[in-house]
């Protein structure tokens, strides 16, 4: 799920059955199972607190075990780390795509689309808006480049689409649609 809105929607090749009981794992070797892994724990990671989550919840709700998880991740940390990275690169990709696709559609047609992705990834857009901010300096640094490089585009945006020629005039409207951009995903 997280890897198709990454663009990397190439269906992983399935080398095993899946497992036919409730209880049975599924092989961890394989690297088609690290998608399995950052969609369970955004999952996990959407309904419950980042810290009551463990890398075995992450493993059960996966069908695997811990040692599988830890295969592909040292630490829980890292698969959301992994997780939200995937997000912000599909986020980001689905406001180039619409930025470029659309010269007409206004800034505000273009957050309403945003916003109609974010709810296609609901789960993900919770943790990576809602219950991920300030939980490590490797997320805050990636949620800096993610903001930052959304303000260069709205910047631009503003430049070309809505003539709005004064840096200072593109600064305060650029933060003012990246705000809110995440003040309504984090209203919901």
């Amino acid at each position: 799920m997280i890897y198709c809105m990454a663009g990397k929607g190439v269906a992983p090749k399935r080398t095993a059955a899946a497992p036919t009981s409730k209880g049975a794992k599924r092989a961890a070797h394989r690297p088609s199972r690290r998608e399995v892994v950052v969609d369970a724990a955004m999952h996990l990671y959407s309904v419950r607190s980042i810290e009551d989550v463990t890398v075995a919840d992450i493993a059960a709700e996966a069908q695997m075990t811990s040692a599988a998880v830890y295969y592909h991740y040292p630490s829980k940390d890292e698969v959301l780390l992994g997780g939200l990275r995937l997000y912000a690169d599909g986020l980001l990709e689905e406001l180039r795509a619409a930025v470029e696709n659309d010269a007409d559609a206004s800034l505000g047609d273009i957050i309403v689309g945003l916003l109609e992705w974010t709810d296609q990834h609901r789960a993900a857009s919770l943790v990576y808006f809602v219950r991920s901010p300030g939980w490590s300096l490797s997320i805050e640094s990636l949620r800096r480049e993610v903001r930052l490089t959304m303000l260069n585009i709205f910047t631009a945006e503003l430049r070309s689409r809505s003539g709005v020629t004064t840096r200072a005039k593109q600064a305060a409207a650029a933060t003012a649609l990246s705000s809110l951009l995440e003040v309504s995903v984090s209203s919901w």
